[in-house]
């Protein structure tokens, strides 16, 4: 029988990625995290929604997770890019890191997340994850009572709308070009007083990290304090390796994974951004853990009934 250097890889060094190495980890699994530095809330200065933690950086979050998981002697972490993965002869995986090193596993779990897609206009770069967000549940209580705009068209801005219509009442829908919307919306939007916008957005007006306006092509300006922006479908993932590894996606872009987290490919496995549409720091630990479970019941109960 081949000897692997872990039972299981995990590309990604976040919330998903982090719970899912302390789950393998409390039933002595061995599993190598890595890292390659590139968190998707990285611009956002804190965290909220997760109980105990509401408010906390995320990079404080993850240095905290990490400590969690030093008693754990099984699980390893390393600054590192995942660059290939293939499958062996033996039904194993076999990856090679930035770091120069080749490493095999029995399992994988990909939790690299996804790489944010925004509108090409100056100013929604800078201010993502500090004056641009893309979830109420998120940052919606901290942009409560401002004067907010919804960034969105078709059934996205039909989802998203009522929620930040929730937060406050000085809302505006700029669809960044002909609208698609269903006629109930619009009677609603006209009833509620929300503004809709289809002129393209030709930039964002701000101070440093503070929106100021929103300046459209045909030359008005629209004062705002915050945005919401929707995202832009498909969902992109971070890196390929889910699509080298032959694992098949939905048509918004995400895994296609069963009950435990299994994407099609046997053996591996995806966790967090990546294959759920509730994006959260609480939503993506917890499916970490979900993967980290079914790895380690698939793995126990096959060397059980050897």
């Amino acid at each position: 029988m081949m000897k692997y250097d872990h039972d299981v890889l995990i590309v990604g060094g976040g919330p998903a990625g982090l719970s899912a190495g302390m789950t393998l980890g409390r039933m002595l699994r061995s599993a190598l995290i890595c890292d390659d530095q590139r968190p998707r809330n990285a611009p956002s200065a804190h965290l909220n929604n997760f109980p105990t933690r509401d408010g906390i950086h995320p990079a404080e979050w993850r240095k905290e997770a990490r400590r969690n998981l030093e008693k754990y002697s099984t699980i390893q972490t390393v600054d590192a890019r995942v660059l290939s993965i293939e499958r062996t002869d033996e039904g194993g995986f076999i990856a090679e890191l930035s770091t120069g090193d080749r490493k095999t596993f029995r399992r994988v779990i990909l939790a690299d997340g996804l790489q944010d897609r925004l509108p090409d206009a100056p100013g929604f770069k800078e201010l993502w994850g500090k004056s641009v967000f893309h979830c109420p549940f998120c940052h919606g209580y901290e942009a409560r009572g401002l004067a907010l705009g919804t960034v969105a068209n078709g059934a996205m801005a039909a989802h998203a709308l009522p929620m930040h219509f929730g937060l406050t009442q000085d809302l505006v829908l700029f669809t960044n070009g002909p609208a698609d919307l269903p006629a109930e919306l619009r009677e609603a939007m006209v009833h509620r007083k929300v503004e809709l916008v289809e002129t393209r957005i030709q930039a964002l007006l701000h101070e440093e990290t503070v929106l100021k306006a929103v300046a459209l092509e045909d030359g008005r300006i629209i004062k705002r304090d915050a945005l919401f922006a929707a995202p832009m479908l498909p969902f992109e993932t971070k890196s390929s390796l889910g699509e080298m590894l032959g694992c098949e996606k939905t048509e918004l872009g995400l895994f296609k994974v069963n009950e435990m987290n299994e994407t099609t490919v046997k053996g591996v496995y995806a966790a967090g951004d990546n294959m759920t549409r509730q994006h959260s720091v609480l939503h993506a630990s917890g499916h970490g853990v979900t993967a980290g479970a079914g790895i380690v019941s698939d793995m126990l109960y096959g060397e059980f009934m050897r």
